[in-house]
């Protein structure tokens, strides 16, 4: 019969798991379902070490390790083969959510990880890739070391105060001494760590016990992804949401070059080694490409985006050209909001302008490249949208959204803006998400995005109650201004829709407009030329 070695009582600090996680000593097995927690857990979480409030142990075993790619929330460590490594058994969410925010806030793209700490109150909040923090908020990866934190505080010193010193001394000292329980479990006998997992794994949102085991198992062996669908579940590992069967081979075949529709795929690999570096290569690109449109590029899910085969294109750049920084990302932007409006007009992409987009990415110089790839989108800045496409399958309907989401909504329950990426990794429909105001749908306008606000689920009151007394504030958040208000309440919806078709167009178009860029040039800037030149 196995024996089971008593498992061993530590306490970790979260300096202790940040330092650990560097140096690849602490593995986070690559779970398929990725990272659960939303933004409000990841805060709770920080609020918790602040307060002293308990956390909840750490399940962590004692085993090997292979040389491999850590990923850790938004960062990635290239680490050693080890004899002796720890890998998270039970606190997976935990050790992402420290791991990430600790050592990436400022650098992440998804919001969860972007936690900061605000001065004024001593409170915690995250916030979105394209929104600027107050000066007073603090990022909360400096406060793992006290040099970054000294010198953070040295280059904000002229506006500081003594009370800004005492909140962000007094938390990192909190963060920093905070000592969660840690079982260390050494055994082969793994029965014994499942019996133990299920008696720890009893709160939050955990992964179910075959998730944690069959990722363990993944991250033991080195394994790589394998087949389309580990293909697809990068990017919900991301909070991107999953991409179905056909867009990752998409990927793939994008990434080998070629013809990106052919449909021989059986004999793409001379090897069994040839199919695991192209899909673990093709992995690795799909996070760039995920973080760039997050990122520079302002489409936070998958369900957003209007046209799925920018994905494939970007892939093929990132591939021949390597990760966009700078003016080549927004060029880069530019082009995937000029062919989205492009798109719009055509009612559609053909396979020959894919092909076409893909082609000219084998330019040598990658400006060339983005700048060849532009002028294929025609430039539509007499661009007006559509209000009457509502569901989410009409590429219309997306950019249409994607202008309510650029005003950021506020949460009325809460005073917070809602994290888009949140809100449709969820899973939920977009009846759950978008909401009506006016309930008469026999009135014009009342079927199209005038009539349509982001307040997420959890409504337990109608759309039009809740806005009609939210605070100034609020309201402009969901494009309602004080005339529009004035017709809401009054109960002159025709009137109310009419002011707010104005308002929501502008807002799209003055969104479409900024990310899109209508006759900027393109090219190098003169810096950049001067760079190369030298």
């Amino acid at each position: 019969m196995p024996t089971l070695d008593r498992p061993r009582i530590e306490y970790r600090t979260p300096v202790d798991l940040v330092r650990e996680l560097r140096n690849g000593s602490l593995r986070i097995p690559p779970f398929q379902r990725g990272f659960k927690w939303e933004s409000t857990d990841v805060i709770a979480l920080f609020d918790s070490l602040l307060r002293g409030f308990p956390i909840g142990n750490l399940l962590l075993w004692r085993r090997p390790a292979p040389a491999a790619t850590v990923r850790i929330g938004p960062l990635q460590i290239e680490a050693a083969r080890m004899d002796s490594a720890y890998w998270v058994v039970d606190g997976q969410q935990r050790v992402t959510s420290l791991g990430g925010a600790l050592l990436a806030a400022e650098e992440a793209t998804d919001p969860r990880f972007r936690v900061f700490l605000d001065l004024e109150t001593a409170r915690f909040h995250s916030l979105g890739v394209r929104q600027q923090a107050p000066r007073q908020w603090l990022p909360v990866n400096q406060l793992v070391e006290t040099t970054a934190l000294l010198t953070w505080m040295r280059s904000n010193a002229e506006w500081l105060t003594d009370a800004h010193l005492a909140t962000a001394d007094a938390v990192a000292k909190a963060v920093r001494e905070y000592q969660i329980p840690t079982y260390i479990v050494d055994t082969d006998d793994e029965s014994a760590l499942r019996q133990i997992f299920d008696r720890l794994n009893n709160t939050g949102k955990p992964l179910t016990k075959a998730e944690v085991f069959h990722a363990l198992h993944s991250g033991l062996s080195g394994e790589v992804p394998s087949d389309l669908r580990s293909i697809g579940a990068v990017s919900a590992e991301a909070g991107f949401g999953s991409i179905d069967d056909r867009l990752a081979l998409r990927c793939v075949l994008a990434y080998r070059g070629g013809d990106l529709f052919r449909d021989d795929f059986h004999d793409e690999f001379v090897s069994d080694t040839d199919r695991e570096e192209t899909f673990r290569e093709v992995a690795t690109i799909l996070r760039v490409v995920v973080d760039l449109l997050r990122g520079e590029v302002g489409i936070p899910h998958l369900r957003l985006l209007p046209y799925s085969h920018v994905i494939p294109v970007l892939v093929r750049f990132v591939r021949v050209h390597g990760e966009p920084s700078d003016r080549l990302a927004r060029l880069l932007r530019r082009w995937v909001w000029r062919d989205a409006i492009g798109g719009l007009a055509a009612r559609g992409t053909s396979v020959a302008a894919v092909r076409q987009a893909i082609e000219v990415l084998d330019a040598e110089d990658p400006y060339d490249a983005a700048e060849t790839l532009l002028s294929l989108a025609v430039d539509r800045g007499d661009f007006r949208p559509d209000l009457s496409k509502v569901h989410l399958n009409h590429a219309a309907a997306k950019v249409n959204l994607l202008g309510l989401l650029s005003a950021r909504p506020v949460d009325p329950a809460t005073g917070q803006p809602f994290d888009p990426a949140v809100l449709f990794d969820a899973g939920h429909s977009t009846k759950d998400i978008v909401k009506e105001i006016v309930a008469d749908h026999s009135l014009p306008l009342a079927d199209g995005f005038a009539n349509r606000v982001v307040l997420g689920r959890g409504l337990n009151r109608t759309a039009r109650s809740v806005l009609s007394t939210a605070s100034a504030g609020v309201r402009a958040s969901h494009l309602i201004d004080d005339a529009a208000l004035e017709f809401l309440r009054s109960g002159q919806d025709t009137e109310f829709l009419e002011a707010r078709a104005a308002l929501v167009e502008r807002a799209i178009r003055e969104h479409v407009g900024g990310m899109a860029e209508w006759g900027a040039r393109g090219g190098r800037s003169i810096a950049d030329m001067i760079r190369t030149a030298a």
